[in-house]
């Protein structure tokens, strides 16, 4: 009682500052700290050797007293109650414990600081932290080693204390291994896992199949035919407004989530993933090189020159913001012909939206060797969920986050409370429709959602906050449409299967694996790491455009890489791939 006592009043000092220790240096730029709410004091009770009714009472209430957990929690504005939330209540029954909640702010650079302000003083942390503020693998590693985590590597390998864990199937556990294992060779965090097949290809080229048919053009298959249609468009008039304002080809290179049209259609030329800033392997996938610096790559920015020099792509490519891109694609007339989006919520409101209704997600396009990838990485999850290294409660702190690993848990962890939020009732899921199952991919809906709180406030879960696991089936074979209540004719219904159709398998055989780097790696090579992927985004955008001529400038750009220190960075680079083996 005294220790966790003596937790609250560290906590009530948060806001007071401090200069953190070891890894709390990394996250002083993520933002300043806010309030946050914290439960009541410690409650506590003594027996005696009475035998008078009070005694007994008191001696009785001793021994039925549930052991405490206090856990820190990244905040999400959509929930009302984290005390009175069926969560919490499902997690306290299931386990016989009582969750003692701090809460972080809800912003990511605010939790990420206090969360700097708490490991100022290691001896007083709580048990547990579950949160999806981003730390990165340095952060993560940098903590751990300052004893701000705990390593959990034993744990996850010892089948009695974390049986939900290694009840994974071994594929997905060796990668969520991989994911979460530091360059260390431990582990400090836990990961949220659930694989959907559309996000795993965010990259979706979309080409406005009105202009087409208006024009009379097939759909393009190859960079060359692209070239031609886009240059009619330019000329045709294809949208009817009487003058040439048709932009060609149109993007968010500094976007997230498929918006860089221009990643998109580099990859006909060479596979350029959309993680670890554009380093791939080789063929046979034995040593790591930089996508940016091969001859394929050149070949790629001459056709994308090209585009421009036609002017059917459009320069303001590289300097809009998410705003701009997006106002250009909702504009009252539909001026894009081809676009990359990773999710139609680019278009407002996109099956009544008249632009969306003209586009047709296409294949990838061949480039001149025939090359036709999809900018695709490895799915991880989400590190989201730690143990406090100073827990005198790291038992029952692993029993409780492995918890979330059990089919049941993780599901009410993502939809609220079975029976009421979802179901897995064969009856019920046969009368629902899934366009995986419409479309034969999987064999039937094994979850129906009654109810959807993903964008509604309620106190049933903790909203997507935390860690949970869902292999690729049962995260595609859920749904929130019954057979009645179906529409195939809107214009997103089939967007998910043409996905997988054009992109699932449009990437290599080896895709690298986030890397992880040592302390000593990132120390030595922090500029190159920093300044390389800013130079080479600047160097495209004048290369595309004409700033730079890419003929002659070529070697001067790699060498510019060179004295950046791209080397050594290669070096650090394959030391963290081929730990990752």
């Amino acid at each position: 009682m005294i220790r966790a006592i003596s937790r609250r009043e560290f906590m009530k000092g948060m806001m007071i500052g401090g200069a953190a220790v070891g890894s709390a240096g990394l996250l002083a730029a993520c933002g300043t700290s806010s309030s946050s709410s914290e439960s009541s004091a410690d409650s506590s009770t003594s027996s005696s050797a009475s035998t008078d009714e009070s005694s007994t009472e008191a001696t009785q209430e001793t021994t039925t007293e549930r052991e405490k957990l206090v856990v820190v929690l990244q905040q999400n504005t959509y929930i009302n109650d984290y005390d009175d939330n069926y969560l919490t209540h499902y997690l306290e029954e299931k386990l016989g414990i009582e969750i003692e909640f701090y809460l972080l702010p809800a912003d990511g650079s605010e939790a990420c600081t206090k969360l700097s302000l708490m490991a100022t003083d290691p001896s007083s942390l709580p048990d547990v932290l579950v949160a999806s503020i981003g730390l990165s693998d340095m952060e993560i590693l940098n903590y751990g080693q300052n004893g701000i985590f705990m390593d959990l590597t034993d744990y996850l390998a010892d089948p009695e204390k974390t049986p939900n864990w290694n009840a994974i199937p071994d594929e997905d556990r060796e990668i969520m291994e991989t994911a979460s294992t530091q360059a260390d060779g431990r582990i400090y965090s836990l990961i949220r896992y659930e694989p959907e097949l559309w996000n795993l290809t965010p990259y979706h080229l979309f080409i406005n199949r009105a202009w087409l048919d208006t024009l009379g053009l097939e759909l393009p298959t190859t960079t060359e035919e692209l070239k031609d249609v886009l240059i009619a468009f330019r000329d045709g008039d294809p949208n009817g407004s009487g003058v040439q304002d048709e932009i060609g080809v149109w993007g968010y290179s500094s976007g997230g989530y498929g918006q860089n049209t221009i990643k998109a259609l580099m990859n006909s030329f060479i596979f350029w993933p959309d993680s670890n800033d554009g380093l791939i392997a080789t063929e046979d996938g034995s040593t790591i090189i930089p996508a940016w610096t091969q001859d394929e790559f050149k070949e790629g920015l001459l056709y994308l020159n090209d585009l421009y020099n036609e002017k059917v792509l459009d320069p303001s490519i590289f300097t809009v913001d998410d705003t701009q891109f997006k106002a250009t694609l909702n504009a009252e007339t539909n001026v894009v012909g081809l676009v990359s989006i990773g999710s139609t919520s680019n278009y407002s409101d996109a099956n009544n939206n008249a632009n969306f209704v003209e586009m047709e997600m296409m294949p990838v396009l061949k480039g001149p060797k025939g090359v036709a990838w999809s900018p695709q990485s490895v799915y991880s999850g989400t590190q989201a969920s730690f143990v406090f290294a100073n827990t005198d409660k790291a038992d029952l702190a692993v029993k409780f986050l492995d918890e979330f690993y059990s089919y049941t848990t993780s599901m009410t962890a993502r939809y609220g409370e079975e029976g009421v939020d979802w179901t897995t009732d064969e009856d019920v899921c046969a009368q629902a429709w899934n366009v995986w199952v419409d479309m034969g991919i999987f064999d039937r809906v094994k979850l129906y959602v009654y109810t959807s709180w993903w964008s509604t406030n309620s106190s049933q879960f903790w909203h997507n906050v935390g860690i949970r696991y869902a292999s690729l089936e049962d995260a595609n074979t859920k749904s929130d449409t019954l057979l009645d209540e179906v529409d195939t004719s809107l214009a997103t219904t089939y967007n998910m299967t043409d996905a997988y159709e054009f992109y699932y398998e449009a990437h290599p055989e080896h895709l690298v694996p986030g890397l992880k780097y040592t302390a000593e790696e990132v120390e030595a090579n922090t500029d190159a790491m920093t300044n390389i992927p800013d130079h080479v985004s600047q160097s495209i955008a004048e290369f595309v455009t004409g700033a730079r001529d890419i003929e002659t400038e070529w070697d001067t750009y790699l060498a510019e890489l060179d004295a950046m220190g791209l080397q050594g960075w290669l070096e650090a680079a394959q030391a963290a791939y081929d730990r990752t083996k």
